[in-house]
């Protein structure tokens, strides 16, 4: 049985561009329903990130942070927005 090969360490200039894809998808995620297709962007940078250099340096580490950020609050935005308005609907129907 073969282990696979170890992940070589990422360069500063692709964990950099990784770090500035988080940002620049993680903004428009903010918005609910709507920013579900870049918070997924988003999140798929940041593992990229974490996956390749969890212990590296980080020089766009502040646009890493601010891009979760707002990926993390546009989904939990869509999730309490859903959530209320199933429940909204489900009451109208009692009613």
């Amino acid at each position: 049985m073969s282990t696979a090969p170890p992940t070589p360490a990422m360069d500063k200039i692709e964990l950099i561009e990784l770090s500035l894809q988080t940002f620049f998808f993680g903004v428009p995620g903010i918005i609910p329903f709507l920013g579900i297709p870049f918070a997924i962007m988003a999140l798929v940078s940041n593992a990229r990130i974490k996956r390749r250099a969890p212990t590296q340096w980080n020089p766009a580490r502040r646009y890493l942070f601010w891009g979760l950020v707002c990926t993390r609050i546009g989904v939990t935005l869509t999730i309490l927005l859903s959530v209320f308005s199933v429940g909204v609907v489900a009451l109208d129907l009692l009613l």
